[in-house]
Formats: structure tokens, sequence, C-alpha cells
């Protein structure tokens, strides 16, 4: 069982449920939004405020910063940032909150080699506007001629505005309203589509300012700020989690171990439970899928390479073999 049709399947044979295949295709998808997110299982043992980030969603980049830059993009597929250090004057950089940065940073204009970062609001563009524009959106595919792509933003007038632009194939179709370039955009589709969406302003040159892949509904991206603000273009290296991804497709396979699928259709087969109306049923499979979790987490936090009290609990036991071993050997 690794595919969302094959766990889809089994859960429709173990509840006797055939009939709402499109349902419990969602309750997978939560699911996994559930794991990804495990803090409530641990709230059912009264450990509240609990969280984890998963083992294997953790990534790690690079970002390298442009002189008298403050702000810049996040990879779309960052959730969460664990670890965020620089080698130009080797150092970890830390998360300032605002009473902090208010309090203990009063230039936030000052140049330098990064020691702080703030997170602000999430982008839907990969790329800024460079100046107040229209914008034109089209597919890699002939075929997506039917789906809808809405553009959310601010006007220079300063009013947020919305536009929906219907798909015509490979062939450009463009926006009718210009966009402020100093506010957000939010880009999104209004179904799957067969080729890539290209999403760029209308002003020659055609510079693109997102892509979204063909089972993606829309982009995020987290803006961060480093301070002092860089001098000089210097490496900063990223280790962040990502989202277990959504299963879109019938061959799509949970970005887990395969040992802990059981824990998918166990929490699937709980929702098709509470749908039932089998509150019996549901409130024992819940719970299986809630200690499921739990043990997920405590193997998670495991790490079987890290052993950092062994040769001291020996030489507490005055094991002398290990003297002996310790001991340069002399020919």
């Amino acid at each position: 069982m690794r595919t969302r049709l094959e766990i889809r399947n089994r859960v429709a044979t173990d509840t006797r449920e055939t009939q709402i295949p499109t349902h419990i295709e969602e309750w997978i998808n939560q699911t996994l939004n559930e794991i990804q997110s495990p803090a409530w299982a641990f709230e059912q043992t009264n450990l509240k405020g609990y969280d984890h980030k998963w083992t294997f969603n953790r990534r790690k980049t690079t970002i390298t910063t442009v002189a008298s830059t403050e702000d810049y993009l996040l990879p779309r597929d960052c959730e969460d940032i664990s670890l965020i250090r620089q080698t130009t004057s080797p150092q970890k950089v830390y998360f300032v909150p605002d009473d902090l940065f208010y309090e203990f940073i009063p230039n936030p204009t000052a140049t330098g080699n990064p020691k702080w970062y703030r997170l602000w609001e999430e982008e839907g563009v990969s790329v800024r506007l460079s100046a107040d524009d229209l914008v034109t959106v089209k597919s890699s595919s002939t075929s997506d001629t039917s789906q809808t792509v809405r553009i959310v933003g601010y006007d220079t007038a300063g009013l947020l505005r919305t536009e929906s632009l219907t798909l015509s194939g490979v062939a450009l179709v463009n926006g009718t309203i210009t966009y402020d370039s100093g506010k957000p955009l939010k880009v999104s589709k209004s179904a799957d589509t067969v080729g890539i969406i290209t999403v760029a302003k209308q002003t020659a040159p055609l510079t693109t300012l997102v892509q979204l892949a063909p089972t993606e509904t829309m982009a995020r991206f987290k803006i961060i700020s480093f301070y002092p603000i860089p001098s000089s273009a210097i490496t900063l290296y990223l280790e962040y989690f990502t989202r277990i991804r959504r299963l879109e497709g019938d061959n799509d396979v949970p970005d887990i171990d395969e040992r802990w699928l059981w824990v998918v259709r166990v929490g699937t087969m709980a929702k098709v439970y509470q749908y039932q109306g089998k509150e019996a049923l549901f409130t024992a499979t819940q719970g299986m899928f809630a200690s499921g979790v739990r043990s997920m987490v405590r193997t998670d936090m495991a790490n079987s390479d890290f052993i950092p009290t062994l040769r001291s609990q020996l030489q507490n036991q005055g094991a002398p073999w290990l003297t002996l071993l310790e001991s340069p050997i002399i020919t």
C-alpha cells in the first residue's frame, strides 16, 4: 500500500464505504495535514503547546545577498526556518521579534554582515513588478483553454483589485488592471492544468513574475529581511522545513516512510467512520491514529548515531579493557 489509489481502495474496503472515493481522497490529504502539525495528538495526553518538525521535511539551500538589499524571498517550499548561518564572519543569524528589534536595533538602516533576521508577509510571485504594470498569462500547453488565472493585488490608486483571466493555450492573455509595484500580488488557478502557467508583466520585455506547475493551485514565498543590511555579496546557509506534499494523482505517494503509511490509513478511516456516524468506531480509530502519530514523533526524534554517554558509562563501571584499548601499542 503506497499510492493514493491503494490507500483509498484499502480504506474503502475496510470501512465498507465504496461510494465516496473523492471524499476519501480529500480525507487522505487532511490526514497528511494533521501529521504535518502533530501537536493535536499530544494535547490528547495533556502535553499542550508541543510541536515537532519532521526530519524528512528538512532541506538546505543558500541565499546570496546583494549589497544594500534588505529583503529576500525564501524558497517557495519553505514552511519553517530551522537555521541560518553565515561564514564570512562565522555566526548564526538569529530571528529577532518586533519588540526586541525596536529596542536593540535602533538603526535598522545600518549595513554590514547580517546578525539578525525578520519575517514578513507571504508574496505570491517570485519576482515583483519593477514598476507599476499590467500582467499577462499563458500556458505551455494548447490544451489549457477553460481554466482561469486569478490575480489579486492593489492598483495604483491603492484599491484592492481582482481579475480572472481565462487561459487561451499558449497565446498571451492580457489583464486590464495596472498593479502597484510596491504591493504584493497573489496568483491562483481555478483548476489543474496540462501545462505550466506563466504570469508576466505586460510591458516589454515580458519579465516572468511566477510560474505555476500543472497541479499547483498557487505559489507562496515568505519574505525575509536581514540586519544589518548586507553591505556586500554574502553567502548565507539556510536550513528549513517543508510541508508534506498533497496527493493530487492516484499514483502519488506520501512523503513519509512506508512503515508509517498505516497511520495515514487509520487516520483516513477515522474520518470515514465520523462521516458514517459510527461514533464508537470513530473514537477507537481516532485514538489509534493519535497514538500512531505520537509514535512517529518519538521515532523521528531518535538518532542511533548519537551516543554521547557510552564512554563515560564504561569508565564509571571501571572497565579495565577500555584502558587497554586506549593505550598505545608498543612493538
